[in-house]
């Protein structure tokens, strides 16, 4: 069957397209990997932040907000953590302290502030789960059967 007169423009706009599409998806396979669907800024880091440091004092960049960067740094000697943002000026630029404390009695605390449930009661679901999987009964074996 022939494609009537009408069609035939239709027809050919269609393989041309066709053969656009085939050339760019040619193009992005030639320029050395599958097309990705993500931008790279968007991605996670495949590797973990540059840590600067030596003798007792080491430096991470921090992003604070979306448009505000700064760094943080941990002095182990003294076990203080302090947070530097950097803001730019009409002057050069400012790096602006924005918190500082020492973590040394942070550390030692295990429970603080971790909402509900807490970690012991956790804990205590997930024994509760493992004794039901190593042989009790399942709840709807337990129940009573009406006879």
């Amino acid at each position: 069957m022939r494609p009537s007169r009408r069609n035939q423009p239709l027809l050919i706009a269609l393989y041309v397209n066709a053969a656009i599409m085939l050339a760019i998806l040619a193009a992005l396979l030639a320029r050395g990997g599958a097309p990705t669907f993500l931008s790279a800024a968007s991605a996670a880091p495949l590797s973990p932040l540059p840590i600067a440091g030596g003798g007792s004092l080491y430096l991470m960049p921090a992003q604070f907000s979306t448009n505000s960067w700064g760094c943080y740094v941990l002095d182990i000697d003294t076990q203080a953590l302090c947070a530097y943002r950097y803001r730019p000026t009409n002057d050069g630029a400012d790096l602006q302290l924005v918190a500082a404390r020492k973590i040394s009695y942070d550390r030692k605390l295990t429970n603080f502030n971790t909402g509900k449930p807490s970690p012991k009661e956790v804990k205590q679901m997930v024994e509760q789960e493992l004794q039901g999987i190593r042989g009790q009964e399942s709840s709807s074996e337990t129940k009573a059967v009406p006879q």
